[in-house]
């Protein structure tokens, strides 16, 4: 998901994201730095796949990569993200079947292996959702306003995080992408899907 998926006139006063337990390795403020330029963007950052894709619409598998191998992969999927002016991403929208997320609401740089969403609340509410690998339009939908996500990071360590609002959105959208699911298969209709007018901010992010 996008910075532009945020309510403008809404900016939180806490974290939408928050680590409940461990100490996740995460796209810290020197590697934030590193990986936003514009040479490393160019140089890294993929095409994200579109809706329709074969990539999309399975469910993804556990990666056996290096500790190396997985950090480049990480790196190659924030530039892509950041090109896209995405929130959020998951491995398979630049064609790498495998179970990674990058979750980036508020600049969290929360990186999950192998996701599990664990929690969510009953409260519900309709919201504007749109996606990278779904350019042009969005979403009404219903999400939970709060989830609980618990992943490895790629040191090989367990945490969990809790997310409210954009960030339980954002954790929901990524886990839906590992397991081959849009946000499009969850709308009740066609006619709650619309397309971005030309003055309007495309509600992208994930």
């Amino acid at each position: 998901m996008s910075d532009e998926a945020a309510r403008e006139d809404e900016a939180p006063q806490e974290p939408r994201m928050r680590i409940t337990k461990g100490t996740p390795w995460r796209i810290d403020d020197g590697r934030r730095a590193k990986w936003s330029t514009p040479e490393f963007v160019r140089q890294h950052a993929l095409d994200i796949r579109q809706v329709g894709d074969p990539a999309l619409h399975r469910p993804a598998l556990r990666p056996s990569l290096s500790r190396a191998d997985l950090e480049a992969l990480i790196a190659r999927m924030f530039a892509s993200m950041l090109q896209a002016n995405g929130i959020g991403i998951a491995a398979p929208q630049i064609g790498v079947p495998l179970r990674v997320a990058i979750i980036d609401v508020d600049e969290a740089g929360i990186v999950a292996i192998e996701p599990v969403i664990d929690e969510v609340t009953e409260e519900v509410e309709e919201t504007r959702e749109g996606c990278l690998s779904v350019r042009g339009f969005y979403g009404m939908l219903e999400r939970p306003l709060g989830a609980r996500l618990t992943a490895t990071d790629p040191a090989g360590r367990r945490f969990s995080i809790e997310g409210e609002e954009l960030g339980a959105q954002c954790m929901l959208h990524e886990a839906d992408h590992l397991n081959g699911t849009l946000y499009i298969d969850r709308l009740r209709s066609r006619e709650d899907l619309h397309p971005v007018r030309p003055d309007e901010t495309e509600e992208v992010g994930a």
